[in-house]
């Protein structure tokens, strides 16, 4: 084999194995989505994905902080209510020592608990209206019923085999009838006058014929006025089929969004209760921890509200937890939410509430202090610990949070579907979503996906893909 034969094998080869790497690039890169089962595996190309359903039900909103254990820093803890209102009480003395949860002082109630009883009663009635969701389902069971029923008299009407047709039918054959009967009646008649004129008959058997056609007659106008208004009446009969079935459908529409309107009305009148209810509790201040009353800083009879201390406590108990969240989360944050502080030093938690939430923002630090009573049994003063507070509970579509992927390349907040394709295996479909609010935990889903559908948790990343040119 001489040298130029060889150069050009060498050359054939460089070629065919730069088009087997520009194939390899194209076959890569040619899908966004892979589609796999959560059961099956997907072969050696599909990812494990593991599966589990939307449902409808409540989100706990929560929010994160870091802190100490022990009462805030300096001498004095200066305590505000959370809420606005007129001082109507002042239960302690300067010097007195108090015990955590005892009542300081107390805001004028009286608004408070006509706005909370006001609320309890919107809360009633809107579960009275809704029914768990049963009132309205029945509304629009009822509905689609009556746009059946429409739907059928439409039908019958447009195809001539209603009532009102049938009655036309009728009254045209009877009609038909009489028609005849009177046409005999004549025949008869003349038949007579001229057997009389011949001398055969006699006058009284003219006189019968005669009357006989002089009843027919009135029988064939009476006939024709039925048949005429039984013609009319197929006319009305369609029209008034098309107005119902269009009532209906409107029917129809209107009940299927007063499911959703009736639930939310519920869910709004709840968590109106719930909030004048905490408005109502708010209306007490008391203290955080044990300590001792250094100063009344308002009088009855003063109007306050959440940037006013109304009174100071010290010197700083060891058994309250001193925490630390942005000035955002604190704006959430309600004196009563739960608790739940973590001791990560000796592995010991515990649940509380929080007892106090100071209502200013650190200018340089852009936080807010928040004190709670879950101190760690086996804890010490000036442990750091991590704590996690329940701030709201909100209605919707959850699932879990690794549910929920962004797309690196379109930016896309993105679930995974699982569906059926025509051979009856799993598939997956991605689907852009809203998420309201999520935790480590769960994602509330505010728009993109119905309750009951099943969607990919763990290994529903791997359902992505890159997509590239080809």
């Amino acid at each position: 084999m001489n040298r130029r034969t060889v150069r050009i094998l060498v050359a054939a080869v460089v070629v065919i194995v730069a088009i087997a790497a520009v194939m390899l690039g194209r076959g890569s890169h040619g899908k966004t989505v892979a589609s796999a089962t959560a059961d099956s595996g997907g072969g050696d190309s599909a990812p494990a994905v593991q599966t589990a359903r939307a449902t409808f039900g409540p989100f706990v909103v929560r929010v994160q902080a870091e802190g100490r254990i022990g009462a805030p820093a300096g001498g004095q803890a200066k305590l505000a209510f959370a809420g606005s209102g007129v001082i109507s009480k002042i239960d302690v003395s300067v010097g007195q020592t108090v015990t955590a949860g005892q009542p300081l002082a107390e805001l004028d109630t009286s608004g408070f608990a006509i706005d909370a009883a006001s609320a309890h009663a919107d809360a009633v009635a809107a579960e009275a209206s809704y029914g768990g969701g049963t009132v309205p389902r029945t509304a629009l069971a009822s509905a689609r019923a009556r746009l059946a029923a429409a739907e059928a008299k439409l039908h019958a009407a447009e195809n001539n085999t209603g009532t009102a047709n049938s009655d036309a039918s009728a009254a045209a054959a009877a009609l038909r009838q009489a028609e005849g009967k009177v046409a005999a009646d004549q025949r008869a008649l003349d038949r007579t006058q001229q057997t009389y004129a011949a001398g055969v008959s006699a006058l009284k058997d003219v006189e019968a014929a005669r009357a006989q056609l002089r009843s027919d007659e009135a029988d064939l106008s009476a006939s024709r006025s039925r048949a005429s208004s039984a013609s009319s009446a197929i006319g009305g009969a369609k029209t008034q089929a098309q107005a119902d079935y269009k009532q209906a459908v409107t029917d129809v529409k209107n009940a299927e969004a007063q499911v959703a309107i009736a639930g939310a009305q519920a869910d709004s009148a709840q968590q109106k209760y719930a909030q004048a209810e905490r408005s109502l509790a708010n209306a007490t201040l008391r203290a955080p921890a044990s300590g001792v009353v250094g100063q009344i800083l308002k009088h009855v009879g003063e109007t306050v509200d959440p940037t006013q201390p109304v009174i100071s406590i010290g010197p700083p108990s060891d058994r309250a937890v001193t925490l630390t969240v942005s000035g955002s989360d604190g704006q959430l944050v309600r004196v009563g939410d739960p608790v739940r502080v973590v001791d990560p030093t000796h592995n010991v938690s515990a649940s509380g509430s929080v007892t106090a939430v100071v209502p200013s923002v650190d200018a340089s630090t852009q936080t807010t202090t928040v004190v709670a009573s879950a101190v760690p049994d086996g804890g010490s003063p000036g442990d750091a610990v991590t704590a996690t507070l329940e701030v709201a509970t909100k209605r919707g579509v959850v699932v879990p949070a690794t549910s929920v992927v962004t797309d690196p390349q379109s930016g896309k907040t993105l679930v995974f579907v699982q569906s059926k394709d025509k051979n009856g295996d799993a598939k997956f479909a991605p689907r852009e979503v809203e998420v309201a609010a999520s935790d480590d935990h769960h994602a509330l889903v505010k728009t993109g996906l119905r309750n009951g559908e099943t969607v990919a948790t763990q290994g529903a990343f791997d359902l992505l893909a890159p997509s590239g040119g080809g």
